[in-house]
């Protein structure tokens, strides 16, 4: 992430934990979550053309549009990850292991308990119409070994940074502002290695950081200001970034043959730097001003925000479902709107927005149910 020089910029790295009342922008975590939910809709309303890649149509409008798409979307779930550091990593939260852990884990195994079963019984819906029961020893595997569906690899993954929160919180509390940077720089690299060259010498035997480097860079992020000389580089890099991924991705899919994700990974280069880089734009923006003068858009944003979790967990069945016509025969997906022929381009939008505003609404009608209120959302 850097190394310190004496440059008039950095010359008084104080938290901004410390830093006086008026120049914090403490609206902006809002703005996070209801950015990333909304960006995670949008990318897997399109994002299934990704693997109808044909190599002798490459250029087909539907993987092209979706290549675009989640060039531009691909920061959405780590932006999660990033504000769940920023908040819960600060060393200065007085709670103990285990009032910490019984808060955070009734969070995240109570709502994957629920929709988990939600799921379960929608991905076996086949099964359970024909009467043909699937065997307790396909469920067990299901559930413990596999993704029940496949955005609900979320919840184990923040489980696991929950359960190492208590100690990453004793290493932020004693450690430098290069010491972190040394554990970023060290955690990304580790990872970017892991995905790129999996077998090279050490790299194999610590590679489980994962996503403990975003973890912790949402802490940072959060905590600490960051020289404009850095932003000076960064955001313009972060500019170019969903066009390499583009077309990096449309390259290697015909190298290939066949669809390939990796530069679409989250430890890409190319990913981190345009996380890093939007990230840190939203949490210096004055929200505080953004949303005196626009009142209506900032409820309408804190209202996402509050729904963000529900969201995350209901629009993946509301895209499968809208998507194979279950509702009335109507068929919505970025090609086809309602039984209407579309650019995907134009349609990918429109579905999004039909997801989201179904999703919300079936979240904010469960949100009237107290205890539903209190355990899932």
């Amino acid at each position: 992430m850097g190394i310190s020089t004496p440059d008039k910029d950095i010359e008084t790295p104080v938290p901004l934990a410390e830093a006086p009342p008026s120049k914090l922008r403490r609206l902006y975590p809002n703005y996070v979550r209801a950015l990333a939910a909304c960006a995670v809709v949008q990318m897997h309303s399109v994002g299934g053309y990704l693997y109808q890649f044909d190599p002798a149509d490459p250029l087909n409008v539907n993987f092209v549009t979706a290549d675009i798409f989640y060039s531009h979307l691909r920061w959405a779930t780590p932006f999660f990850i990033l504000i769940s550091g920023a908040l819960l990593l600060k060393p200065s939260k007085e709670q103990s292991t285990g009032q910490f852990l019984k808060k955070r884990l009734r969070r995240v195994l109570v709502p994957l308990a629920f929709w988990g079963t939600i799921y379960l019984l929608y991905k076996y819906r086949g099964n359970l119409y024909f009467g043909t029961w699937p065997g307790w020893d396909d469920i067990i595997d299901t559930v413990f070994y596999h993704d029940i569906y496949f955005h609900l690899w979320f919840i184990p993954m923040i489980t696991g940074l929950y359960l190492l929160t208590p100690t990453f919180r004793i290493f932020i509390k004693h450690a430098q502002r290069r010491d972190i940077e040394y554990f970023l720089v060290l955690a990304f690299t580790i990872t970017a290695l892991q995905h790129y060259l999996p077998g090279i010498i050490f790299i194999k035997y610590i590679g489980w950081l994962g996503y403990i480097g975003f973890y912790v860079l949402g802490y940072y992020l959060g905590n600490y200001p960051i020289p404009h000389s850095w932003k000076k580089v960064i955001y313009p890099l972060a500019l170019l970034m969903p066009a390499v991924s583009a077309f990096g991705t449309w390259w290697l899919s015909v190298h290939d043959g066949a669809y390939n994700a990796k530069i679409f990974v989250y430890s890409s280069l190319n990913v981190v730097i345009m996380i890093f880089a939007l990230f840190l734009f939203i949490r210096d923006f004055d929200w505080g001003a953004f949303s005196v003068r626009y009142p209506r858009f900032n409820r309408v944003v804190n209202k996402l925000a509050e729904l963000s979790y529900g969201i995350y967990f209901i629009h993946v069945l509301v895209l499968d479902v809208i998507k194979n016509g279950y509702i009335g025969g109507w068929r919505v997906i970025p090609s086809y709107f309602f039984n209407n022929p579309i650019h995907p381009a134009i349609g990918a939008p429109l579905v999004f927005l039909t997801a989201l505003l179904i999703s919300v609404t079936l979240i904010s009608l469960l949100g009237r149910i107290p205890l539903v209120k209190k355990w899932l959302m």
